[in-house]
């Protein structure tokens, strides 16, 4: 089959839903292992699960995965859910198709409300992670189970304690052996109905799962199927460095004439459309390695590809680069994004690594960082981190400052006391009540996360995790007990600037200018500008705005941020790491803005708050260079990351070679002044409107919503009218 023509088939049946099958192995290897320590009940029972796997393969697959298997009782694991999952939908759902079945049925409800009930169960909080996937490339499933071995020896002598933990992760490991077996299985039966190419094929991939069930892979197209079927077993998360970890089985074939590098695209194309069928975050590519040279090489060229070929909004790459990157690595990433393919996202290895530095990484592995889901930093396989549990709308403690700690949205007391807008009489005095707002809202959800991961820490376990974190094995800890080497947590600011560009406002209108008092502008803002739309463009255009290069707008942003910084790094994990703050842009800053009152800086009640870390919508009003030097002047070496800068071009500005050199000097130009992330949508400000108009002549425009890419025509209005609000930039 044509390379085209497989990859037309495999679009074809993407969407196809993978029908459910039923069956209970969770539950009743539970049951059976009752009296055990809890640690190998678990492990039991998932791996009884595992080897009950059902899967399915699509027409055109050259990469497998996924299972069709649906319990009640699951203790699998997705990018959103760890731990043990009773589903109660499910349960009323088999009760009117399975009537046969009341017998099982009856006990499940019966037996997991009670022992939930009893021991106060909590499902762990979602965490991005990118994990080790390269243990098992290389050791293969066998090779693990003697690593596991080799620790388990040095280490129970002095922790006898772990013990029953180290039979867990062998039980894991033989559960994962019999899932990659179940799809051989699978494979092998397939064939049977199937003749000439596509039985070939199918027959191949089951002795590739027959093989990397139990061994280390020896092809590239065997470390491919190994890595996405542990990747699906870990929950479909953030594939991280791929470019990396896959090389060298790529190099070796290359080496030895065993593959072309047409094949190698084909494969780096399926295991693209796999990653698209259920959604990936975090891949990253380029960058440096361990002992600082470039990292680039033809797999990177590959998976820049496989992004501009397919256009799909999954996975979600960043491109990493510094001084020494590979030009032509650099180069084909920018061809990329002019294309309009909205990723890869551009990074800053000097600004990130320093950041990771700065919090206590090691620079090996600060060189070794990955992207997580939206574009979160992670010391790629070393980590335990709060990725995405909290997310704060920045100009909600703004909202209850002016209101003495009432949201005047809902009209609920959220907030401290700070005193009533009449009596703070002063800037100091209102930037004191502020500060006290916002430190109050952080710490709050700060202290909650800690709570809900100190609960877990001597009472649940990840068994898949450990074995593909760095030093959980080694140290004889489980990830949930601080195996890993850095426990980090993080706080994503949404429309910060919004925040800022009111802190100026209110500072020059109220306080300097005597415009307005602070009273009078709370209750314009509660009547969202209502009869004041002289003032609201007044304070709009004539009050700076951060993203102008204005030195007095900018010195606000800065000094709010690196103040919101140190707070948050004030505090630390339950395993004594830091907090930190990112502010990347995504569809919170609609649908936040959506529960947010009008702001002092002229927006109004519902509008999207500010999308990135960069100038609100439609404000930077001086141009691109002027956005650029308001942004190298935060303090990026300082911050957890990513501070994302979104930019917006008409296909014109980057159209042909000159376009292309233009925004490549752009890029470098910003990342050599210190700035740390980039994210780059091609589309005009009429295209946008057009396809408003007429959806169905632009169904392939892309666009960059925040940490993810979306088709535009596929997003609500209210995210489409974001997205035009946006300064269109020109190079």
């Amino acid at each position: 089959m044509r390379h085209e023509k497989r990859l037309e088939l495999i679009r074809e049946h993407l969407r196809d839903p993978i029908p459910a099958t039923w069956a209970e192995p969770f539950h009743e290897e539970w049951l059976a292992a009752e009296g055990e320590d809890e640690r190998v009940r678990h492990a039991r029972a998932v791996a009884a699960e595992l080897a009950a796997a059902d899967p399915v393969i699509k027409p055109g697959e050259l990469v497998i995965g996924n299972n069709s298997l649906r319990p009640i009782v699951s203790g699998f694991q997705s990018a959103f859910a760890h731990g043990l999952q009773c589903d109660s939908e499910r349960l009323a759902a088999l009760r009117e198709e399975r009537p046969e079945a009341a017998e099982l049925l009856d006990e499940i409800q019966a037996y997991w409300p009670a022992w939930l009930a009893e021991t106060g169960y909590q499902a762990p909080m979602s965490m991005h992670a990118t994990l080790a996937y390269e243990l098992f490339l290389e050791h293969g499933v066998e090779g693990m189970r003697g690593r596991v071995e080799h620790w388990r020896g040095i280490n129970v002598p002095n922790m006898p304690e772990s013990g029953p933990w180290y039979d867990a992760l062998l039980i894991t490991l033989n559960g994962v052996s019999a899932f990659i077996q179940r799809h051989a299985d699978v494979a092998r039966q397939a064939a049977a109905d199937e003749s000439g190419q596509r039985r070939q094929e199918l027959l191949e991939i089951a002795g590739i799962c027959e093989h990397v069930s139990e061994h280390a892979p020896r092809s590239f197209h065997e470390a491919v199927q190994l890595f996405y079927l542990i990747f699906w077993l870990c929950g479909h998360d953030s594939p991280g460095p791929m470019d990396r970890y896959l090389y060298p089985c790529l190099k070796h074939d290359l080496d030895r004439g065993a593959i072309s590098i047409e094949r190698a695209q084909e494969l780096i194309d399926c295991l693209w459309l796999k990653f698209e069928e259920k959604t990936a975050y975090g891949v990253t590519i380029g960058g440096q390695l361990e002992d600082g040279s470039d990292a680039c090489n033809e797999l990177t060229h590959l998976c820049l590809d496989a992004i501009r070929r397919l256009r799909l909004l999954s996975p979600r790459t960043a491109f990493r680069w510094h001084e020494d990157v590979s030009p032509e690595a650099f180069a084909h990433a920018c061809e990329v994004i002019a294309g309009g393919a909205s990723f890869p996202a551009l990074i800053n290895d000097h600004a990130l690594i320093a950041g990771l530095c700065d919090r206590g990484v090691a620079l090996e592995h600060a060189r070794n960082y990955s992207f997580v889901g939206c574009g979160q930093t992670y010391p790629h396989a070393r980590g335990h981190g709060s990725y995405e549990d909290i997310i704060v709308n920045s100009a909600k403690p703004l909202e209850l400052t002016l209101n003495n700690g009432v949201d005047p949205v809902t009209k609920n007391r959220i907030g401290l006391e700070t005193g009533d807008a009449a009596d703070l009489d002063t800037y100091e005095a209102f930037h004191e009540a502020y500060r006290a707002q916002m430190a109050h809202h952080l710490t709050e959800q700060i202290e909650n996360v800690n709570q809900h991961r100190a609960r877990h820490r001597d009472r649940w376990h990840n068994c898949l995790r450990s074995l593909v974190t760095y030093s959980c094995v080694e140290r004889g800890l489980d990830w949930h007990a601080g195996g890993a080497d850095y426990s980090e947590g993080m706080v994503d600011m949404v429309g910060f600037t919004t925040v800022t560009d009111s802190l100026l406002v209110i500072r020059q209108a109220v306080y300097e200018d005597k415009v307005i008092t602070l009273p009078d502008l709370r209750d314009l803002l509660s009547n969202n500008w209502e009869g004041a739309e002289d003032l609201r463009e007044r304070l709009l255009r004539r009050v700076p705005k951060f993203g102008n290069d204005d030195p007095t707008a900018d010195a606000v942003m800065v000094e709010e941020l690196d103040w919101i910084n140190r707070h948050v790094r004030s505090h630390k994990t339950v395993f004594g790491g830091p907090w930190g703050i990112d502010i990347i842009g995504w569809s919170g800053a609609a649908e936040l803005g959506k529960t947010t009152g009008a702001t002092p800086d002229g927006r109004h009640k519902g509008e999207s708050l500010a999308d990135c870390a960069g100038p609100a919508q439609g404000r930077n009003v001086n141009g691109l260079t002027a956005t650029l030097r308001s942004m190298v002047k935060l303090p990026h070496g300082e911050i957890h990351g990513p501070l994302v800068l979104s930019l917006r071009f008409p296909k014109q500005a980057v159209a042909g070679p000159e376009g292309r050199a233009a925004m490549m000097s752009m890029v470098e130009t910003y990342f050599r002044g210190g700035g740390q992330d980039l994210q780059i949508s091609i589309a005009s400000t009429d295209e946008m409107k057009a396809a408003q108009c007429d959806p169905e002549s632009h169904r392939d425009l892309v666009v960059r919503v925040g940490g993810f890419s979306a088709y535009f025509i596929h997003l609500d209005k209210m995210f489409q009218d974001d997205m035009i609000a946006r300064s269109e930039a020109g190079l």
